[in-house]
């Protein structure tokens, strides 16, 4: 009789961990990456119930909604996009993570549902009301993602820079350009920099040009950080992880990265010789893919 209580009582522990704080929001993504919308569904539900409506729950939420459009359940996406926007009627810095999940997932349901046009039409009026840099960066990612490729790239704002002076795109006209959208604090982009440095070795001879793009986050580790602070840190975090890339000049500018929607990064955009956009990627890559591309854009000539 002990023996069934105890595997009772180890069976409700092991169910009730993605039900409690920041082990939610983990829970739920691990059920995702299996497919698994139902069990998330449940623990966002049992969450709920014990705790009520926080910022957690509506991380949650936001990470279903995602889940949901993208395993093809429409259905379930509209209705914890709904669901998101009852609780979130405005703007707040608490609640950008959620917000931006239900702008992202409720434009993705109406390209699936009505086309490109109907669905960056709503985009475009989600950014004109939306603030905060994190926010509108991450709008934009998603105009990005249905109407960048093809289009000639936005212009670069180069107004603070480490390592070499950054050229102007237009001055580049008749090279390919590689774009590599960076934090330094992201541990995805530290773990590019080694295909990413191969790829340049092989590639800077054939005429590829490299620029990478940054900008001001605020702090340095949990500490608010001035701009010259955070400069350093730039600085000193590429000398140490990017050593394959030295040289590389890397551009350091908020709106540049709000408006290439390097809400996510690392963020790859590839320039063709014309001056147009042949790839936009706010995803890592692996070396092969981006071989790939590159291999793909060089055989145009120019």
């Amino acid at each position: 009789m002990i023996r069934k209580m105890a595997c009772a009582l180890a069976l409700s522990t092991l169910m009730v961990p993605a039900a409690r704080g920041a082990d939610l929001v983990r829970g739920v993504r691990n059920k995702l990456s299996a497919g698994d919308v139902a069990s998330g569904m449940a623990a966002v539900e049992d969450y709920k119930k014990a705790t009520g409506v926080d910022a957690e729950y509506l991380d949650a939420v936001g990470w279903l909604a995602r889940g949901a459009q993208m395993l093809g359940r429409d259905d379930l996406a509209r209705e914890l996009v709904g669901e998101l926007r009852r609780q979130i009627p405005d703007e707040t810095q608490e609640l950008l993570v959620p917000l931006g999940a239900a702008i992202e997932v409720e434009g993705r349901l109406l390209a699936g549902r009505e086309g490109r046009g109907p669905a960056l039409r709503f985009l475009q009026d989600s950014l004109s009301r939306a603030k905060a840099p994190a926010l509108r960066s991450r709008i934009y990612k998603n105009v990005n993602l249905l109407a960048m490729e093809g289009q000639p790239p936005p212009p670069l704002a180069a107004s603070e820079f480490v390592g070499a002076a950054p050229p102007a795109l237009d001055s580049l006209r008749g090279k390919p350009v590689l774009l590599f959208f960076w934090a330094f604090w992201c541990g995805d982009c530290k773990a590019q920099s080694a295909s990413l440095a191969r790829v340049w070795e092989t590639y800077r001879p054939k005429g590829l040009k490299l620029i990478t793009v940054t900008r001001f986050y605020g702090s340095v580790g949990e500490k608010p950080a001035t701009p010259a602070e955070e400069k350093t840190e730039v600085e000193r975090v590429w000398k140490e992880n990017y050593a394959g890339l030295a040289g590389v000049p890397t551009i350091i500018d908020t709106e540049t990265m709000v408006r290439y929607g390097a809400s996510a990064t690392p963020t790859f955009v590839l320039v063709d010789r014309r001056g147009v956009v042949r790839l936009y990627a706010p995803t890592r890559l692996s070396e092969a893919e981006l071989s790939r591309r590159i291999d793909a854009v060089l055989a145009e000539g120019t």
